[in-house]
């Protein structure tokens, strides 16, 4: 009988769920004039006009989701829309290709695709106002580097050949920074959304890394990948080849906590884990002070409250909490449990405070 109720239940709710969610779908078209006299390499051509394409359906979808938002009462300004609109949109089949107006001077790459919002999803993202205001922020990056690129587009038109060599190691340098920063915004999205096909991920990641060796969000996004597939001699390999490489600190911190994590929890060398966690924290009390330190392992608000862990995490207070499993010693902290007519209301550990004079 418990297990029937259970199935009603899950059956119900599944139901209320597909009931209750709105899936539209709409149409973005982008196009992107190549330059010959720039030398424009035709997959950057590509990438210019999927952008623009994604731009198109974005608008459309943001259309769709104002009127959601009106429906269900949501108050919101027009860039939180447009930006919750851009996040969750899901491509359906792959982008389609064309070549449109072309004559001695240009190539006109047309791409059309189509894509899908799901209102579930912008109603959960509506309630993420920082990160929507992180995400606008790269949004409104990326749009000044395509005005950059534009720029200089036209005033290549006429230019002298010593003045195009000097346009194109401009453009040259703004193309990758548009590169860098549109990769960087579609991990962002994989990672907010979470249902997500692991291998665009991972193609995305390689890109980035491609062009921006040692970048960091290129670096988590193939540890998730890894790890999500279970391939943790990959993440092994990839994490140590970060370390033997001398890329940033920052990234040699992660690397270390990621080694240190996976010894500890997942192969249980304790003795390997040691040593790499002990290397993260060495490189941390390099880069930061005593203070920065404290606050960044104990000025984060994370806190436990009826078996879950709420509140934002970093990978400096993943080290010290790593250290002091391996150690043996345990945090501070203050707890609070109410009990009325014998029902549990309230079950909270809070103020948790992790030794970091190591």
């Amino acid at each position: 009988m418990k297990n029937f109720l259970s199935a009603l239940i899950i059956f119900f709710a599944l139901n209320f769920s597909l009931a209750s969610a709105e899936v539209v779908t709409v149409d973005g078209t982008g196009r992107y004039l190549v330059n010959r006299n720039l030398k424009e390499p035709i997959d950057y051509a590509y990438e210019q006009a999927y952008t623009e394409a994604l731009r198109n359906a974005t608008e459309h979808a943001g259309l769709a989701l104002r009127s959601y938002s009106r429906t269900k009462d949501f108050e919101l300004d027009e860039d939180i829309i447009e930006t919750a609109a851009g996040a969750i949109i899901e491509i359906i089949g792959k982008p389609k290709f064309t070549n449109g107006e072309t004559n001695d001077d240009h190539v006109e790459i047309v791409c059309k695709i189509n894509v899908q919002i799901d209102t579930d999803k912008a109603e959960k993202l509506f309630g993420k106002k920082e990160w929507l205001a992180e995400r606008e922020a790269k949004d409104k990056k990326i749009r000044e580097l395509q005005e950059e690129i534009q720029r200089l587009k036209a005033k290549s038109e006429n230019s002298n050949d010593t003045q195009l060599a000097k346009i194109q190691t401009e453009f040259d340098i703004k193309q990758n920074q548009f590169l860098i920063a549109k990769y960087e915004r579609d991990l962002d999205i994989y990672d907010f959304d979470k249902k997500i096909n692991l291998q665009d991920m991972m193609v995305t990641a390689e890109k980035l890394a491609a062009i921006d060796v040692g970048n960091a969000s290129a670096f988590r996004a193939t540890v998730y990948v890894y790890r999500h597939e279970d391939k943790i001699q990959n993440v092994v390999d990839y994490c140590k080849e970060i370390l033997n490489a001398n890329t940033s600190v920052d990234l040699s911190i992660e690397a270390c906590a990621q080694l240190g994590d996976i010894y500890y929890n997942e192969i249980f060398d304790t003795p390997t884990a040691k040593k790499f966690v002990d290397r993260g924290i060495a490189l941390v009390k390099k880069k930061y002070s005593k203070a920065q330190i404290e606050k960044l392992v104990n000025g984060t608000n994370v806190e436990i409250k009826d078996c879950y862990i709420t509140g934002r995490s970093n990978t400096v207070r993943e080290l010290y909490i790593l250290k002091s499993d391996i150690e043996n010693v345990n945090p501070k902290f203050d707890s609070i449990s109410i009990v009325k007519d014998w029902l549990l209301i309230e079950d909270r550990i809070h103020n948790i405070k992790y030794r970091t004079d190591w």
